[in-house]
C-alpha cells in the first residue's frame, strides 16, 4: 500500500508538471510570427518582399498576397539566403556591472555561438559600450577576426546603450546586406548624448530592426518599445545561465526570412499591401517605383489629431465663432460711434478760462475728456455698470488707487477701473487663445501667466523712465525757479513762468499746478500732488523746504539752488553706485535669463525633449519648482545690489 502511495504521489506531480509546462528561463517578447521587412517595387512587373516568418516553413505553400484587396495569383517564397546576406551588428554591453555572476563570460560566450552559426555569406561587426561605443570590428565574414575581436572586450565604468544603437545604425549605410542590430546590456542608459528617440530613428532610418537582449533593468522597457517600432524582438534572461539561449533565437529569426516577387497592377502611387500564412496576416503601404525598408516605413500613415478642443472643429464651434466675431464687431462699431458722435465738452469749455494761458493747448481739454481725466474707454451701458463693479472690487481690495497712481506716473489716458477691466478681459482672451493652440492646460497656464505679465512690466517701465527723467530734470528747474524769484517773481508767477520753459514730464506737471492752483487748490498741496504722482523724494523733500519758507520766512531762492545743489551730489553718487554694481546687474540678468534660453534652444534643437516637463504631473512640478527658485534667486540678486541713495 505504501507503495501504491508513493507511486500515485510521483504520478499526480508528472501530471501537473505537464498541465503547467517547463517553468521559463526568460521573459520574451515574440512579436508578431508573420513581419514584413521590406519592399522594393522600383520595377512594378517585379515587386520584391521580404518578409519573416517564425513558422513552419511548409506553411508558406500557403502564402497568399493580396494588393489594394486583390489576391495576387501565383506566389511562392524562397529563403532570403538564397538572394541576400545578412548584416548583424553585436552590440555588447561592456560596463563593469556585467562582472556580476559571470554575466561578461555567458554573454562572450553566446556571441561567439551567434559567430560560429552564421552563414558563410552573412556579415557581422562588433561594437562594445561602456563609457563610450568602441567598435572593436567593422563588417566581416571571417569568423576567426570576429571571435578575435569578441575576446578583447574590455569592461569600464558607463553605460552608453543610445549613443551605441546610433553607431551600429551607422555602419550599415551604404551596406548591400540587410540591417539588423543585437544589443545586450543589463543596465540603464548613463551618459548617452543620444536619446531614445534619436536611437530608433536612426535604426529606422537604415531601414533595420533592433533585437534587444538582456537582464531586467529600469531602463529595459525603453529600449523593447524601440524594438517593437523597428520590427525587433526583446527579451530577458531570467539569469546568465539564459543567455546563449537568447542570442541561438535571435539567430533563428533572422534565419526565417524568405523573399516573394509579384507583378504589381499599378504603376504609380501608394497601393495597400498584405501577406497572410495561415491565421497570420501583416500589412503595409507600398509606393510604386520605390524601395522602402524597415516595418515602420511600410505602416499605413497615422492621420494626426487636430489639435484644441474638439467642439471648435466642428460646425457648432464654427457658428459659435462667427457669431462671437460679428458680436465684437457690432461692439466695436457702437463704442467708435458714441465714443466720436455723442461727446460732449461742457466741462472743457466751463475750464477753459481757468487754464487758459497756463496750459498747452490739448493737454486738459477735448483729448481726454475734458475734466483732465483720461476719456472713457467704455461708453456703452453694459460696459459702464462692468467697469463700475470691477472699479468697486478694486477699490475694496486696495488695489484701485495704486493701479491709478502707476497710470499717472507713466502718463497714460486710461481709467485705473477701465484698465484692469479690460486687463482681465484680456487675460481671459489669452488664455483661451493658448488653451486652444496648445491643447495642454499646464502650457496653457504657463503662457497665460507670462502674458499677464507683460502689461505690468510695460506700466512699471514706463512710469520709471518718466520718473527718472522727470528726477534728471529737477536741479535745473530749481535753479531756473530760483532764477525768477530773484528777479522779482513771486513763487506763483515763478512756477508759470518755468513751466513754459522746462521739457517734459516736468513740463506738464509744473502746468497741472498752476491750473490746480488756479481752481481754488493751495500752491503748497498742489506741488505736493506732483511729489505723490511722480513718487519722486527729492521733489517731495523740495516742496517741504517752501513750506518751511513760507511759515518761517528767509531767502527761498538761495534754499532752492542749496536743494538743487544737494540733487546734483546725491545723483553724482547714484551713478557711481550704478557704475560699481552694474557687474552684479548684468549677472542677475544673465542667469535669469540663461535656463530660459537654454530651455528654448532645447525645444528647437530636439522637439519633443522637454514634453515630460509639460505632459506630466512630476514634470509640472518641477518645472513650477525651479520657476519659483529662479525667482527668488533672481530677488536676492537684486536686492543685493540695489542700494538707496
Amino acid at each position: 500500500m505504501r507503495r501504491l502511495g508513493r507511486a500515485a504521489l510521483a504520478l499526480s506531480l508528472v501530471a501537473l508538471t505537464l498541465l503547467l509546462g517547463p517553468a521559463p528561463s526568460s521573459a520574451q517578447d515574440e512579436g508578431s510570427a508573420l513581419v514584413i521587412r521590406s519592399v522594393d517595387a522600383t520595377d512594378p512587373a517585379n515587386v520584391e518582399v521580404v518578409f519573416g516568418y517564425q513558422g513552419d516553413r511548409n506553411d508558406l505553400a500557403d502564402l497568399a498576397v493580396r494588393e489594394s484587396g486583390d489576391l495576387v495569383e501565383n506566389t511562392t517564397a524562397i529563403p532570403l539566403s538564397d538572394q541576400q546576406a545578412l548584416g548583424v551588428v553585436l552590440l555588447i554591453d561592456a560596463s563593469l556591472s556585467m562582472n556580476n555572476g559571470a554575466l561578461i563570460e555567458r554573454v562572450i560566450e553566446a556571441a561567439h555561438a551567434f559567430v560560429d552559426g552564421k552563414a558563410a555569406a552573412d556579415q557581422i561587426a562588433i561594437v562594445s559600450f561602456s563609457g563610450e561605443s568602441r567598435l572593436e570590428q567593422d563588417f566581416t565574414a571571417d569568423k576567426a577576426v570576429l571571435d578575435e575581436a569578441i575576446d578583447d572586450i574590455a569592461l569600464s565604468e558607463g553605460t552608453r546603450v543610445y549613443d551605441a544603437i546610433v553607431r551600429g545604425a551607422a555602419l550599415f549605410e551604404d551596406s548591400e546586406v540587410q540591417p539588423n542590430l543585437v544589443v545586450f546590456t543589463d543596465g540603464e542608459d548613463v551618459g548617452s548624448q543620444a536619446s531614445p528617440g534619436q536611437a530608433q530613428a536612426a535604426v529606422q532610418a537604415v531601414g533595420g530592426a533592433l533585437f534587444v537582449l538582456g537582464i531586467d533593468n529600469v531602463g529595459f522597457d525603453t529600449l523593447a518599445d524601440i524594438a517593437t517600432e523597428t520590427g525587433g524582438t526583446s527579451a530577458l534572461a531570467g539569469d546568465a545561465a539564459d543567455v546563449s539561449g537568447l542570442f541561438a533565437d535571435v539567430q533563428a529569426t533572422l534565419q526565417k526570412q524568405y523573399v516573394t516577387t509579384f507583378p504589381s497592377r499599378s504603376t504609380s502611387g501608394t497601393v495597400p499591401l498584405t501577406l497572410t500564412v495561415g491565421d497570420e496576416q501583416a500589412s503595409g503601404e507600398v509606393v510604386i517605383g520605390s524601395a522602402q525598408e524597415g516595418t515602420a516605413n511600410l505602416e499605413p500613415a497615422p492621420i494626426d489629431e487636430p489639435s484644441g478642443p474638439k467642439f471648435l472643429r466642428e460646425k457648432t464651434g464654427l457658428l459659435i465663432g462667427l457669431g462671437l466675431l460679428a458680436l465684437a464687431a457690432f461692439v466695436a462699431a457702437l463704442s467708435l460711434g458714441i465714443t466720436f458722435l455723442g461727446r460732449e465738452n461742457t466741462l472743457s469749455q466751463t475750464l477753459s478760462p481757468y487754464s487758459e494761458s497756463y496750459v498747452a493747448a490739448g493737454e486738459f481739454d477735448e483729448d481726454d475728456g475734458g475734466d483732465g481725466r483720461p476719456q472713457q474707454m467704455a461708453t456703452s451701458p453694459m460696459l459702464q455698470r462692468a467697469v463700475a463693479a470691477t472699479g468697486s472690487f478694486a477699490e475694496r481690495q486696495g488695489l484701485l488707487q495704486k493701479v491709478e497712481s502707476k497710470l499717472e506716473q507713466a502718463n497714460l489716458s486710461l481709467r485705473p477701473a477701465e484698465a484692469i477691466f479690460f486687463y482681465m478681459v484680456g487675460i481671459v482672451i489669452v488664455a483661451a487663445l493658448f488653451l486652444a493652440l496648445a491643447g495642454n492646460a499646464f502650457g496653457a497656464l504657463i503662457g497665460t501667466i507670462l502674458a499677464a505679465l507683460v502689461p505690468p512690466a510695460i506700466l512699471n517701465f514706463l512710469a520709471g523712465r518718466r520718473k527718472k527723467q522727470f528726477n534728471s530734470l529737477l536741479p535745473d528747474t530749481l535753479q531756473l525757479l530760483a532764477s525768477t524769484l530773484r528777479a522779482g517773481f513771486s513763487l506763483m508767477q515763478g512756477v508759470e513762468a518755468v513751466s513754459q520753459e522746462v521739457s517734459e514730464p516736468i513740463g506738464r506737471e509744473l502746468r497741472r499746478v498752476v491750473t490746480e492752483a488756479r481752481l481754488g487748490r493751495p500752491l503748497e498741496e498742489a506741488l505736493e500732488g506732483v511729489a505723490t504722482r511722480m513718487d519722486s523724494d527729492d521733489f517731495g523733500w523740495a516742496v517741504m523746504a517752501i513750506r518751511i519758507q513760507r511759515e518761517v520766512g528767509g531767502n527761498l531762492a538761495e534754499l532752492l539752488v542749496t536743494v538743487a545743489d544737494t540733487m546734483v551730489e546725491r545723483e553724482r553718487l547714484r551713478r557711481d553706485v550704478n557704475a560699481l554694481t552694474a557687474e552684479g546687474r548684468v549677472s542677475a540678468i544673465v542667469l535669469g535669463l540663461l535656463p530660459v534660453g537654454i530651455g528654448l534652444f532645447i525645444m528647437g534643437a530636439n522637439p519633443g525633449y522637454l514634453d515630460p516637463l509639460f505632459d506630466e504631473t512630476m514634470g509640472n512640478v518641477m518645472l513650477v519648482g525651479a520657476g519659483v527658485l529662479m525667482a527668488v534667486g533672481f530677488y536676492w540678486m537684486k536686492k543685493t545690489i540695489e542700494i538707496e541713495i
